[in-house]
């Protein structure tokens, strides 16, 4: 849960806190969601579990993401759960797939869970191919939910010992989804597909996933428009070309009548 190497570290120590209740947990969905176009989002989704809420009830008032709006991002305050519960959701918009790899590198720092993730296409406006690379991964355990300049001071991750003498396993508190919802039919894919998207599971045991994923976007209604205007100018050169022809005939129809036929 490292993210911008700033201001998402405070939420990934909370995540860190949790491993040392049982009963807490920090769930995350990263959500990468591309149009025809190229355009979209990339969103993120924290949720912390009314045990740490309890934990830490001034939680929300602590979160500082000045940075994170200075990098892009849309910022909503955090919002109360059903269930006791807190989320933040943060949203950078991209208007192309370059800009849509510098988003999702931006999610996290060098150890996870997105790693050397690229968004591309090719083929023609009507009928493209996109694909999207990269794998899942959290090394280096809790140091993974920790940015370098925070590390360097403490110099250690938080809570390490903690869970290393409680012998707790990190998936149990931290929960990470990665979703992808590309133009067009999915071709084929590592991850799971649902409702138009493809998902996947962070592993938290420090095990790898590859994303790989294609999918074929075919515009149907822009290509039968194209046929359509090429239909409508053939019938529009001959609907001329028609007109032209009868009123030569008519006009020599009325020469004969006259007796006045056109010379050659």
């Amino acid at each position: 849960m490292t993210f911008l190497k700033g201001r998402f570290a405070r939420l990934s120590v909370v995540a860190c806190a949790a491993l040392l209740l049982t009963s807490c947990r920090v769930d995350q969905t990263v959500s990468l969601t591309v149009e025809p176009n190229g355009s979209g989002e990339v969103t993120v989704v924290i949720t912390a579990d009314k045990a740490i809420v309890a934990k830490a009830p001034n939680l929300a008032a602590d979160l500082r993401t000045d940075d994170l709006v200075e990098a892009g991002w849309e910022v909503t305050k955090p919002v109360k759960t059903k269930t006791g519960g807190l989320t933040v959701t943060l949203v950078r918009s991209f208007r192309n797939p370059a800009e849509a790899n510098i988003a999702l590198s931006q999610v996290n720092g060098p150890k996870g869970p997105l790693h050397e993730m690229v968004v591309t296409r090719s083929g023609k406006d009507t009928n493209s191919q996109w694909s999207l690379a990269g794998r899942l991964e959290v090394t280096g355990g809790l140091e993974a939910f920790i940015d370098d300049a925070g590390l360097e001071l403490v110099g250690a991750a938080p809570y390490l010992a903690n869970v290393q003498e409680a012998g707790l396993d990190l998936g149990d508190a931290v929960g990470i989804t990665f979703t992808a919802a590309l133009p067009g039919t999915i071709d084929q894919s590592t991850g799971v597909k649902t409702d138009g998207a493809v998902s996947w599971a962070v592993p938290m045991d420090g095990s790898k996933i590859d994303i790989a994923t294609t999918s074929t976007n075919v515009d149907v209604v822009s290509s039968i428009s194209r046929v359509s205007k090429v239909l409508l100018l053939g019938l529009l050169v001959l609907w001329i070309a028609a007109t032209i022809v009868l009123l030569l005939l008519v006009g020599n129809a009325r020469q004969r009548r006259s007796g006045r036929i056109p010379r050659p």
